[in-house]
């Protein structure tokens, strides 16, 4: 893989009713190109982040919400969601899984690669990047998994489509139906640490307490 460089922007939906619950964001990956002494930006992502969990509080329709983000959102949320909603399964310290509710949603909208960089693992680092620049945290990420087709109207080869979903099995997507694939943010690298540094922080405040209160 390229020595890489990442940019990555988050801001409010330009709708003022959406902005409170709904961020943009896009990630970039550069490289520095000798040939025409300047950066070149070799990978793009984009998407949206959405706070549920506010929503919800304000008495925001999730439906509605999701509706008025992007018409995939729409349709995503109708395969991915029943009648209660954005869940997940957390795993609980007695090692059971226990339904959790989503606080928030995060729907990549878009991701493309240079054709020139293709299969060097820059579509890998800017997923990788996703749990670092973007509040993931009890949340589900979210996408279409199906390839652009390069000629407007044309046909998508069967075999390009399942290239595509296969890559994302491989970041620990799960097919949810039709196109869809989703993975629990926790499962992320970034969340997994916090997660796991969060775990240790009972055990570490008992000593220092234990030792404070020791008589000299």
């Amino acid at each position: 893989m390229p020595d890489l460089e990442f940019e990555f922007s988050l801001r409010p939906d330009s709708d003022p009713e959406l902005a409170p619950y709904v961020l943009k964001f896009t990630g970039k990956s550069i490289v520095w190109d000798d040939a025409s002494g300047s950066d070149r930006v070799v990978g793009e992502i984009h998407g949206h982040k959405l706070d549920l969990a506010a929503a919800i509080v304000d008495g925001v329709n999730q439906s509605l919400l999701l509706d008025s983000v992007c018409p995939e959102l729409s349709e995503f949320s109708q395969t991915a969601f029943g009648d209660d909603g954005c869940h997940y399964l957390q795993e609980m310290a007695d090692g059971s899984m226990k339904k959790q509710e989503c606080s928030g949603l995060v729907y990549i909208n878009e991701i493309t690669i240079d054709p020139d960089y293709r299969g060097q693992c820059i579509g890998s680092a800017l997923m990788g990047k996703i749990g670092q620049m973007v509040d993931v945290e009890d949340s589900i990420i979210a996408l279409k998994a199906f390839p652009l087709s390069p000629e407007y109207g044309k046909r998508v080869p069967d075999a390009d489509v399942e290239r595509v979903k296969r890559f994302y099995e491989r970041l620990g997507f799960t097919h949810i139906g039709g196109e869809f694939m989703v993975k629990q943010a926790n499962l992320c690298d970034t969340i997994k640490k916090r997660l796991a540094w969060r775990k240790d922080q009972p055990i570490k405040s008992a000593i220092i307490s234990r030792t404070s209160s020791t008589p000299e």
